[in-house]
């Protein structure tokens, strides 16, 4: 079993030598720091919304209550 794994790391350190995935790695990472940038903004936002939500749609529900006659 450990010559599998042998084998396999020698493989995946071989591929990873070529001047073209080399660079193709570099490049993702930046799409990859991006992508966590754009996660953290939707957390930050979800978070804001929900802690607002609630008073927000009290505000909007005693407007419309108060703007009906009845």
């Amino acid at each position: 079993m450990w010559r599998l794994a042998f084998w396999l790391n020698v493989l995946v350190h071989s591929l990873l030598r070529l001047p073209g995935l080399r660079q193709a790695r570099v490049r993702g990472q930046g799409l990859v720091e991006y992508g966590l940038i754009l996660v953290l903004v939707m957390v930050v936002c979800v978070a804001v919304i929900g802690m607002t939500g609630r008073t927000i749609s009290a505000v909007w529900y005693n407007e419309l209550i108060n703007a009906v006659p009845w």
